[in-house]
Protein backbone atom coordinates (compact mmCIF):
# COMPACT_ATOMS: atom_id res chain seq x y z
CA UNK A 1 0.00 0.00 0.00
CA UNK A 2 1.54 3.28 -1.16
CA UNK A 3 1.03 6.76 0.26
CA UNK A 4 -0.86 7.98 -2.82
CA UNK A 5 -3.45 5.23 -2.32
CA UNK A 6 -4.46 6.71 1.05
CA UNK A 7 -4.94 10.34 -0.01
CA UNK A 8 -8.34 11.72 0.97
CA UNK A 9 -10.04 13.94 -1.63
CA UNK A 10 -11.83 15.98 1.02
CA UNK A 11 -8.87 17.40 2.97
CA UNK A 12 -8.84 21.16 2.31
CA UNK A 13 -5.85 23.45 1.88
CA UNK A 14 -5.32 27.15 2.54
CA UNK A 15 -3.24 29.79 0.80
CA UNK A 16 -1.70 33.11 1.75
CA UNK A 17 -4.86 34.97 0.74
CA UNK A 18 -6.97 33.08 3.29
CA UNK A 19 -7.59 34.56 6.71
CA UNK A 20 -6.77 33.01 10.06
CA UNK A 21 -10.50 32.78 10.76
CA UNK A 22 -11.08 30.72 7.59
CA UNK A 23 -8.21 28.38 8.47
CA UNK A 24 -9.63 27.82 11.95
CA UNK A 25 -13.10 27.25 10.53
CA UNK A 26 -11.78 24.56 8.18
CA UNK A 27 -9.84 22.91 10.98
CA UNK A 28 -12.97 22.75 13.12
CA UNK A 29 -15.11 21.48 10.26
CA UNK A 30 -12.73 18.67 9.34
CA UNK A 31 -11.51 17.94 12.89
CA UNK A 32 -7.87 18.73 12.10
CA UNK A 33 -5.12 20.46 14.05
CA UNK A 34 -3.07 21.29 10.94
CA UNK A 35 -3.74 22.36 7.36
CA UNK A 36 -1.40 22.40 4.34
CA UNK A 37 -0.56 25.82 2.99
CA UNK A 38 -0.41 25.52 -0.81
CA UNK A 39 0.25 28.12 -3.50
CA UNK A 40 -0.25 26.99 -7.12
CA UNK A 41 0.48 23.37 -6.22
CA UNK A 42 3.59 24.35 -4.24
CA UNK A 43 3.49 22.96 -0.70
CA UNK A 44 4.77 25.72 1.59
CA UNK A 45 4.26 24.34 5.08
CA UNK A 46 1.85 22.73 7.49
CA UNK A 47 -0.08 25.38 9.40
CA UNK A 48 -0.54 24.62 13.09
CA UNK A 49 -3.77 25.52 14.87
CA UNK A 50 -1.79 26.66 17.92
CA UNK A 51 0.02 29.28 15.82
CA UNK A 52 -3.03 31.09 14.50
CA UNK A 53 -4.85 30.90 17.84
CA UNK A 54 -2.25 33.35 19.13
CA UNK A 55 -3.18 35.97 16.52
CA UNK A 56 -5.13 38.93 17.86
CA UNK A 57 -6.85 39.69 14.55
CA UNK A 58 -8.67 36.63 13.14
CA UNK A 59 -9.15 38.43 9.81
CA UNK A 60 -5.42 38.77 9.25
CA UNK A 61 -4.29 37.02 6.07
CA UNK A 62 -2.03 34.02 6.33
CA UNK A 63 0.53 35.61 4.00
CA UNK A 64 1.41 37.89 6.91
CA UNK A 65 2.52 34.88 8.90
CA UNK A 66 6.18 33.96 8.83
CA UNK A 67 5.80 30.35 7.71
CA UNK A 68 7.86 27.65 9.33
CA UNK A 69 10.61 26.08 7.24
CA UNK A 70 9.54 22.68 8.55
CA UNK A 71 7.11 21.11 6.10
CA UNK A 72 6.70 17.39 6.77
CA UNK A 73 5.59 15.36 3.77
CA UNK A 74 6.05 11.98 2.11
CA UNK A 75 6.53 11.11 -1.54
CA UNK A 76 3.57 9.52 -3.27
CA UNK A 77 5.41 6.25 -4.03
CA UNK A 78 6.61 5.37 -0.50
CA UNK A 79 5.10 2.59 1.59
CA UNK A 80 2.40 3.79 3.98
CA UNK A 81 4.64 2.85 6.92
CA UNK A 82 6.74 5.94 6.05
CA UNK A 83 3.64 8.10 6.40
CA UNK A 84 2.80 6.39 9.68
CA UNK A 85 6.30 7.08 11.03
CA UNK A 86 6.09 10.73 9.99
CA UNK A 87 2.71 11.09 11.71
CA UNK A 88 4.20 9.75 14.92
CA UNK A 89 7.39 11.82 14.73
CA UNK A 90 5.54 15.11 14.24
CA UNK A 91 2.23 14.24 15.96
CA UNK A 92 0.29 15.01 12.78
CA UNK A 93 -3.44 14.88 12.20
CA UNK A 94 -2.73 14.58 8.46
CA UNK A 95 0.28 13.78 6.28
CA UNK A 96 0.89 15.84 3.12
CA UNK A 97 1.84 13.87 0.00
CA UNK A 98 4.02 15.28 -2.80
CA UNK A 99 5.27 14.01 -6.16
CA UNK A 100 8.87 13.66 -7.35
CA UNK A 101 8.96 17.42 -8.08
CA UNK A 102 7.60 18.24 -4.61
CA UNK A 103 4.25 19.38 -6.01
CA UNK A 104 1.38 18.95 -3.56
CA UNK A 105 -0.91 16.01 -4.39
CA UNK A 106 -3.12 15.80 -1.32
CA UNK A 107 -3.06 14.63 2.27
CA UNK A 108 -3.61 11.44 4.24
CA UNK A 109 -5.79 11.86 7.35
CA UNK A 110 -4.68 10.03 10.47
CA UNK A 111 -7.81 7.87 10.37
CA UNK A 112 -6.83 6.43 6.98
CA UNK A 113 -3.45 5.39 8.33
CA UNK A 114 -4.89 3.65 11.39
CA UNK A 115 -7.57 1.93 9.34
CA UNK A 116 -4.98 0.64 6.86
CA UNK A 117 -2.65 -0.43 9.67
CA UNK A 118 -5.42 -2.44 11.29
CA UNK A 119 -5.97 -4.42 8.09
CA UNK A 120 -2.24 -4.76 7.42
CA UNK A 121 -1.71 -6.39 10.81
CA UNK A 122 -4.77 -8.63 10.50
CA UNK A 123 -6.63 -6.89 13.31
CA UNK A 124 -9.94 -7.18 11.46
CA UNK A 125 -9.55 -10.94 11.14
CA UNK A 126 -11.19 -13.09 13.78
CA UNK A 127 -8.75 -14.15 16.50
CA UNK A 128 -6.93 -13.04 19.61
CA UNK A 129 -3.78 -10.97 20.16
CA UNK A 130 -0.73 -11.78 22.30
CA UNK A 131 1.83 -9.17 23.36
CA UNK A 132 5.31 -10.41 24.24
CA UNK A 133 8.16 -8.55 25.94
CA UNK A 134 11.78 -9.54 25.32
CA UNK A 135 15.32 -8.33 24.73
CA UNK A 136 16.02 -7.17 21.20
CA UNK A 137 18.46 -10.03 20.55
CA UNK A 138 15.95 -12.65 21.67
CA UNK A 139 13.41 -11.96 18.94
CA UNK A 140 13.26 -14.93 16.57
CA UNK A 141 10.08 -14.98 14.54
CA UNK A 142 10.87 -18.44 13.20
CA UNK A 143 10.86 -19.92 16.69
CA UNK A 144 7.66 -18.12 17.70
CA UNK A 145 6.02 -19.37 14.48
CA UNK A 146 7.14 -22.92 15.27
CA UNK A 147 5.57 -22.74 18.74
CA UNK A 148 2.38 -21.33 17.20
CA UNK A 149 2.21 -24.20 14.71
CA UNK A 150 2.63 -26.70 17.52
CA UNK A 151 -0.64 -25.36 18.97
CA UNK A 152 -2.35 -25.21 15.55
CA UNK A 153 -2.24 -21.41 15.71
CA UNK A 154 -1.70 -19.28 12.60
CA UNK A 155 -0.01 -15.90 13.06
CA UNK A 156 -1.86 -13.43 10.83
CA UNK A 157 0.20 -10.36 11.64
CA UNK A 158 3.27 -9.25 13.58
CA UNK A 159 3.98 -5.77 14.92
CA UNK A 160 7.05 -4.74 16.96
CA UNK A 161 7.67 -1.63 19.04
CA UNK A 162 10.29 -0.40 21.49
CA UNK A 163 9.18 0.11 25.08
CA UNK A 164 10.83 3.38 26.11
CA UNK A 165 10.30 2.61 29.82
CA UNK A 166 11.73 -0.91 30.03
CA UNK A 167 14.01 -0.82 27.00
CA UNK A 168 12.47 -4.10 25.88
CA UNK A 169 11.11 -5.05 22.50
CA UNK A 170 7.36 -5.48 22.37
CA UNK A 171 6.06 -8.06 19.90
CA UNK A 172 2.35 -8.04 19.02
CA UNK A 173 1.07 -11.29 17.52
CA UNK A 174 -2.31 -11.35 15.80
CA UNK A 175 -3.59 -14.93 15.68
CA UNK A 176 -6.51 -16.83 14.20
CA UNK A 177 -7.41 -18.44 17.54
CA UNK A 178 -10.18 -17.26 19.83
CA UNK A 179 -8.91 -19.34 22.77
CA UNK A 180 -5.35 -18.27 23.56
CA UNK A 181 -4.80 -20.42 26.65
CA UNK A 182 -2.83 -23.20 24.93
CA UNK A 183 -0.63 -20.86 22.90
CA UNK A 184 0.10 -18.63 25.90
CA UNK A 185 0.97 -21.66 28.04
CA UNK A 186 3.38 -22.90 25.38
CA UNK A 187 5.06 -19.52 25.06
CA UNK A 188 5.52 -19.28 28.81
CA UNK A 189 6.86 -22.84 28.94
CA UNK A 190 9.59 -21.74 26.55
CA UNK A 191 10.35 -18.74 28.80
CA UNK A 192 8.64 -16.03 26.76
CA UNK A 193 7.20 -13.19 28.80
CA UNK A 194 3.55 -12.65 27.88
CA UNK A 195 3.01 -8.99 28.71
CA UNK A 196 -0.64 -8.93 27.73
CA UNK A 197 -3.33 -10.79 25.82
CA UNK A 198 -6.52 -9.79 24.08
CA UNK A 199 -8.82 -12.74 23.54
CA UNK A 200 -11.01 -12.78 20.45
CA UNK A 201 -14.04 -10.49 20.74
CA UNK A 202 -17.57 -11.70 20.20
CA UNK A 203 -18.78 -8.59 18.36
CA UNK A 204 -17.51 -5.80 16.13
CA UNK A 205 -17.85 -3.34 19.01
CA UNK A 206 -15.66 -5.50 21.21
CA UNK A 207 -13.17 -5.90 18.35
CA UNK A 208 -12.82 -2.14 18.02
CA UNK A 209 -12.52 -1.77 21.80
CA UNK A 210 -9.74 -4.35 21.94
CA UNK A 211 -7.93 -2.66 19.06
CA UNK A 212 -8.17 0.72 20.80
CA UNK A 213 -6.83 -0.83 24.01
CA UNK A 214 -3.94 -2.34 22.09
CA UNK A 215 -3.04 0.98 20.43
CA UNK A 216 -3.21 2.75 23.81
CA UNK A 217 -0.97 0.08 25.30
CA UNK A 218 1.62 0.51 22.54
CA UNK A 219 1.58 4.31 22.98
CA UNK A 220 2.24 4.12 26.73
Amino acid sequence: MLARDLISPIIPTVSGTDSAARALSLMNEFHLSQLPVVEEKEYLCLLEESVILDWEDPEMLLKNLHFSHIKPAVREDVHFFEALKLAGDYKLSLIPVVDEKDAYLGAIPQENLLFTLSYFNGVHESGGIVVLSMDQNDFMLSEISRLAESEDVHILGVHTFNDSVTGKLGVVLKTNRQDLNGFVATLERFHYTVENRFDAPRSNEELQRNYDLLMNYIDM
